[in-house]
């Protein structure tokens, strides 16, 4: 897990006043904690947000204040390196079985690294590219991005967004364009993205109270009458569901369920508006199998 710990930076907030961040913490799988008690922080780690572990086993953490990444090689905090990674505030990555990809969220753009965090292109930009946050990948390697097109964090300093409702976009594996940018389908303000068994794209909304479904890059899978990159939610509404609050991150399970968190409490106004919840959206998915 990585400790991002949202506080405003200084001198807005004394950092004896901050919650815990600049730090991963480790548990095994029945929640033991692995961790020291102020998490591991070697290897520069500085305001991290999105984590992946890569095909080797090696674990690595983007850190949006320093635009760069650290990496725990074989998931050895002792060996940490810390990689720049060429693109501004560095968000959320993933492997899609090639190479690493890495959202930055300042500068709209995609960096491709091999597992060493080599780069392997220049960084991805365009009109696909919009404030992206959350990555996914389906098993043909595809790369899916959910752009939010207005998201801005405080990592320390807050870029400016499009002002737009958002979109999706996706890469084949290579790094080229393959679809987007995607509209419809309810999408409002995307942040968490995932794909499920059929290679079908779900989107968490962070607005709207509603989760999207885009039709993935197997045509065969999508219902009559569609093709990859159409939205199967429906297009004004999406999945809605008053129970969603602000959802930030969204995954489906081996049994077909959709399970996305309540990152934000909209009513009442609150001090603390940090969310408590996570909604499952029962049996509404294709199963992802267990790899």
């Amino acid at each position: 897990m990585s400790n991002y710990g949202f506080a405003a930076p200084e001198p807005g907030c004394p950092a004896d006043r901050q919650p815990p961040h600049n730090s991963v913490s480790k548990f095994s799988a029945q929640g033991e904690v692995l961790s020291p008690a102020a998490g591991f922080t070697q290897g520069w780690i500085s305001w991290p947000q999105g984590m992946t572990t890569d095909r080797t086993g090696s674990v690595w953490t983007t850190n949006c204040a320093t635009d760069s990444l650290t990496v725990f090689p074989d998931g050895d905090p002792g060996r940490a390196r810390n990689i720049k990674v060429g693109v501004k505030q560095p968000f959320h990555l993933i492997d899609n079985g090639r190479a690493l990809f890495v959202s930055g969220l300042q500068s709209s753009s995609i960096a491709m690294l091999d597992r060493s965090g080599k780069p392997l292109r220049t960084p991805i930009t365009g009109p696909h590219v919009d404030n992206p946050l959350g990555l996914a990948t389906d098993a043909r390697g595809n790369v899916w991005i959910a752009n939010s097109g207005v998201i801005t964090l405080p990592c320390p300093d807050r870029p400016t967004g499009t002002a737009s409702v958002g979109s999706v976009s996706a890469l084949d594996p290579t790094g080229r364009t393959l679809v987007g940018p995607l509209r419809g389908g309810g999408i409002t303000i995307p942040w968490g993205i995932t794909t499920d068994g059929d290679g079908n794209v779900w989107v968490g909304n962070f607005a709207g109270k509603r989760a999207s479904k885009f039709c993935g890059a197997n045509a065969a899978t999508c219902p009559p009458g569609k093709r990859t990159g159409d939205a199967i939610s429906p297009e004004v509404t999406g999945y809605f569901f008053d129970g969603l609050a602000r959802s930030t991150g969204i995954i489906v399970d081996p049994a077909g369920n959709v399970w996305t968190t309540n990152n934000w409490k909209e009513v009442p106004l609150q001090t603390n508006p940090g969310g408590l919840h996570i909604v499952a959206l029962v049996g509404a998915a294709a199963p992802v199998p267990l790899r």
